[in-house]
């Protein structure tokens, strides 16, 4: 097989993209996040003032939210709280950390400007560059999000992104199930105007392990595109203190 030049082409790397090996260091039977539960890293007292300000009958509590359980039964005793998000729910649902974990594409600008995959050996952390976005076999939505909300390739040879489609989409399916009730995703992130040029893929804990490998022996998380998610449901951004978030009703 030859590229358009009538040069031999490189092979597919062998190591999984960022977005699979990610997906089975936190999700996999002996993965990060089922061993252990979703560190909360946000202040308590706000979270609960937030939850109170809505007074529900009824909480869901997804990501790092959870740990949040016995404050809101101390705060609201008679709200009930659970942990499981039925397919029509008229309360509020609390996702703090959750979207920043779920797993995305990483995609890097390459030496000729175009954004292509990266891969990574989820043994020794070592990355290797892969094919470009544009390929037949790539799904048209990734370029589009990243034309629409990340234009990576104007940032420069060797500028990332993670690629936020797959968090869109889990929070359309949150959204899609509200009767009547309001949803909120408190998570760190970013807006068109502060995206970080090489991403913001990281390891929160614990921080004793030290670099980034998906080996499912350290937390995985990256930054949201807030207004991307906002969009995406015809939700709005809130900048609140440390509570930076997005509300969908």
């Amino acid at each position: 097989m030859t590229t358009s030049l009538g040069m031999p082409s490189l092979p597919p790397p062998s190591e999984p993209t960022w977005k699979q090996a990610w997906d089975t260091a936190l999700f996999s039977d002996d993965g990060w996040l089922r061993r252990q539960p979703a560190v909360l890293r946000h202040p308590r007292g706000p979270l609960v003032e937030l939850v109170a300000r809505h007074t529900p009958d009824e909480v869901v509590l997804l990501g790092a939210a959870g740990a949040l359980a016995p404050d809101l039964a101390a705060a609201l005793p008679g709200t009930s709280v659970r942990f499981d998000l039925p397919e029509r729910f008229g309360g509020l649902v609390l996702a703090v950390d959750w979207l920043s974990h779920v797993p995305a594409h990483v995609v890097q600008v390459a030496e000729d400007g175009y954004p292509v995959f990266v891969h990574v050996d989820p043994l020794s952390g070592r990355e290797r560059l892969g094919g470009r976005l544009n390929e037949t076999t790539v799904p048209q939505s990734i370029g589009r999000w990243l034309t629409d909300w990340w234009p990576v390739a104007d940032h420069g040879i060797g500028a990332r992104a993670e690629v936020g489609t797959g968090r869109d989409a889990a929070w359309r399916d949150v959204v899609r199930r509200l009767a009547g009730g309001r949803a909120l995703a408190v998570d760190p992130g970013h807006e068109a105007d502060s995206r970080p040029r090489l991403g913001s893929l990281h390891s929160p804990a614990p921080a004793q392990v030290g670099s980034l490998v998906p080996d499912g022996q350290r937390d995985l998380a990256a930054g949201v595109a807030w207004d991307a998610v906002a969009a995406a449901v015809g939700g709005r951004v809130v900048h609140d203190g440390p509570l930076s978030r997005v509300e969908s009703a």
